[in-house]
């Protein structure tokens, strides 16, 4: 060390270093906690009485729905059976015009054997493939050409067997009948 280099102590300044807060601080509230709960109490309540203002009006509506459909259902279905029996006379029609020169035919049967064998009071729809199969549609929008589709066309070919594979509708008596007792058999189809 140098001989002249003397130690000097750091002191404090005179009077003293001024006071300073060493107490824990806390942030400034926005919002009391009394506000706060009052807030999501207001809230919680607005939203429950929303809830159930909302399903008083949906339960109202779905009633009015059911009311008006349960109102309109016997006009929707005689429309229905209406359009239905139409579109069966127009088949039928179209039947006795295509076949009118094949001796011993008889219109509905397949050369006078009935097509479908119908059980009792049941009555089988025909499929949705039979009874468009001579649906007419035009080509184009503005095309006034119609297009008829009979059975042989490719597109009826392949629905039928799928709809043939896919759900029986024959109705006539099935090997099955004798193994049920008859008032079962009601149950069952």
């Amino acid at each position: 060390m140098a001989s002249g280099a003397e130690f000097r102590q750091d002191m404090p300044p005179k009077g003293g270093y001024r006071a300073f807060n060493f107490h824990r601080t806390f942030p400034k509230l926005v919002w009391s906690p009394g506000t706060v709960v009052a807030a999501i109490f207001g809230a919680t309540a607005y939203g429950v009485y929303s809830a159930l203002e909302g399903k008083k009006a949906v339960i109202t509506e779905k009633f009015e729905d059911v009311d008006i459909n349960n109102a309109m259902q016997p006009f929707l279905t005689a429309e229905r059976d209406r359009y239905w029996l139409k579109l069966m006379a127009k088949n039928r029609a179209l039947e006795e015009e295509i076949m009118k020169d094949v001796p011993g035919w008889k219109t509905g049967t397949w050369y006078g054997e009935p097509v479908y064998f119908t059980l009792g009071d049941k009555w089988w729809d025909p499929s949705a493939t039979e009874v468009s199969e001579h649906k007419s549609f035009k080509i184009g929008e503005n095309d006034d050409t119609e297009l008829l589709v009979f059975a042989h066309s490719w597109g009826s070919v392949e629905a039928r067997d799928h709809l043939w594979r896919q759900h029986s509708e024959y109705a006539g008596p099935k090997f099955y009948d004798n193994w049920f007792p008859q008032w079962m058999s009601k149950w069952f189809w």
